[in-house]
């Protein structure tokens, strides 16, 4: 190899990915759809989790909200929790077409494909399956955090609260500006590889 091959070769290696910024923001969903965005939060060396979620119409109105602190666990796991406990309250109050939202693709991944029996969370993904297989329109998709925020901090409320569900009719004071700039479109920006 020449002395400029090999010149341009580490060069090539030393190269910084090429980095952008984009804006994001929470979109309404389309008329006569419920959206339920959902988070799991993870802190510390402890393992506490919780999750979190909220469901808005198509106004992009506040019809139901949860947090839950579930102790210690995983991030997969906790996951799995909000997306199951947003499935089972949108089939409990009645909706008939849903989309949820989630900013972990990877739990998306795993809840579009087929679950094997020795799947650690396999238990926790057929839970989940079996809600989206129920007789409604449901589908699931991946967000960026930065669409996700009310479900984040309703999640990162759920670490605060005793151990157990709270539902809230009605949205906490503490999600109130994130909830308002959502219904704005305010954007958010990110930082894309």
């Amino acid at each position: 190899m020449a002395a400029t091959d090999w010149t341009h070769a580490n060069i090539e290696k030393t190269r910084k990915p090429t980095r952008f910024l984009a804006a994001f923001s929470w979109q309404y969903p389309n008329e006569g759809v419920i959206k339920i965005n959902t988070d799991g939060y993870r802190k510390g060396e402890d393992g506490r989790i919780a999750a979190g979620g909220v469901l808005r119409d198509s106004s992009g109105q506040w019809m139901r909200g949860f947090a839950i602190n579930l102790g210690a666990g995983q991030v997969l796991e906790v996951e799995l929790w909000g997306i199951y406990l947003g499935l089972k309250i949108a089939w409990d109050i009645g909706c008939s077409a849903i989309v949820l939202e989630s900013d972990s693709a990877f739990v998306v991944h795993l809840l579009n494909k087929n679950v094997e029996d020795l799947h650690p969370l396999a238990a926790m993904l057929w839970g989940c399956q079996d809600y989206i297989n129920k007789n409604w329109v449901c589908s699931i998709h991946h967000v960026y955090r930065e669409c996700n925020m009310v479900a984040d901090r309703l999640a990162e409320l759920g670490s605060c609260l005793e151990l157990g569900l709270s539902t809230f009719h009605d949205p906490p004071n503490s999600i109130r500006s994130l909830l308002s700039e959502d219904l704005l479109g305010v954007c958010r920006p990110r930082a894309i590889v």
